[in-house]
């Protein structure tokens, strides 16, 4: 972007040549965003995925445990289940009109919701806007009309690609596709959410008054995700893998182990809350990342809408 200069002769400078005004992918904010897990917002985060991720479990074995009864399968925790283990479970348990009991079900809402306000929270204090429920709300909807559809293209180009390798008959493609598949669809979920996270902010900064200020912040909104498809790619990709790393490696060990008695059952449950509260970590890191990003761009955007405000009127 040009800046006009007072003496026409001079030659003309860009904003690229100003450090802490040129613009910026997400990989510059990595680092930075690294720091600040463990804030007030960081924590309570930490602590709402962990209790999600144990308490919700801890409910269940209760309530699962109160509708077996006196069932023989009650003797039997951490013994691989049978079919008809499982069919019995369902049927004779009662399981099927209420499969997680209603204080699994309050437990896991409270939580999340507890999570995502902390996550809403940690984005705002970043940026020094106030966090706003009507934005949170709003940027929904507005996240879903932008980068749905677009995001499922993606998705189901890169599906198709994988099953086209699978079916060369290679072993190693094969398994692939099936890893690469089940990624694929949370990577959709992440990437949905990175959407609603740069439109939220964006609108708890401004809240557009009129077509023409809802136009600018659509705008905005999309080109902050799709100028930097493959560096957004890359941190939600690589998230994912890391989050479903931490929770499969725990229930593997969990496997290896056995629950034969209530100190494994317990150790398993520490376990659980520890990779519980590194992945939310992980999701705070990114959280951090996009406001910071958010943040840098929005100073961007503003100077050169500046600029070319300016160089309309001097050259008018």
């Amino acid at each position: 972007m040009i800046c006009f200069m007072e003496n026409q002769g001079d030659r003309p400078s860009t904003i690229h040549a100003d450090e802490a005004l040129a613009p910026k992918g997400p990989w510059k904010f990595i680092a930075r965003a690294a720091r600040g897990g463990f804030s007030f917002w960081g924590v309570q985060l930490i602590l709402a995925w962990a209790a999600f991720q144990t308490l919700t479990s801890l409910s269940w074995t209760e309530h699962l445990g109160a509708k077996l009864g006196n069932s023989s399968l009650a003797n039997n925790w951490g013994e691989l289940l049978t079919a008809r283990d499982l069919w019995e479970i369902m049927e004779n348990g009662g399981l099927r009109h209420s499969p997680l009991g209603f204080w699994t079900t309050v437990i896991g809402i409270a939580a999340i919701l507890w999570a995502l306000w902390a996550g809403w929270k940690v984005q705002t204090e970043i940026v020094g806007v106030k966090a706003s429920l009507a934005s949170w709300l709003i940027a929904m909807p507005v996240a879903l009309a932008l980068g749905y559809l677009p995001l499922l293209a993606l998705h189901a180009s890169l599906w198709n690609t994988l099953a086209f390798l699978s079916g060369l008959g290679i072993q190693f493609l094969g398994w692939v596709n099936l890893f690469g598949g089940a990624l694929l669809r949370m990577a959709f979920a992440s990437a949905l959410l990175l959407q609603w996270w740069l439109c939220r902010i964006d609108l708890a900064h401004q809240t557009p008054r009129n077509t023409q200020e809802w136009l600018a912040h659509l705008k905005d909104s999309a080109l902050r995700l799709w100028t930097s498809p493959v560096q957004w790619g890359n941190i939600v990709i690589f998230g994912v893998a890391a989050r479903v790393g931490l929770a499969y490696g725990v229930l593997f060990i969990a496997w290896e182990w056995g629950g034969q008695t209530l100190d494994l059952l317990w150790a398993f449950a520490l376990l659980q809350a520890a990779a519980a509260a590194i992945n939310a970590w992980i999701i705070g890191w990114t959280l951090r990342l996009t406001a910071l990003y958010w943040k840098h761009d929005v100073e961007v955007r503003s100077e050169i809408r500046s600029l070319e405000t300016s160089v309309k009127r001097k050259s008018g």
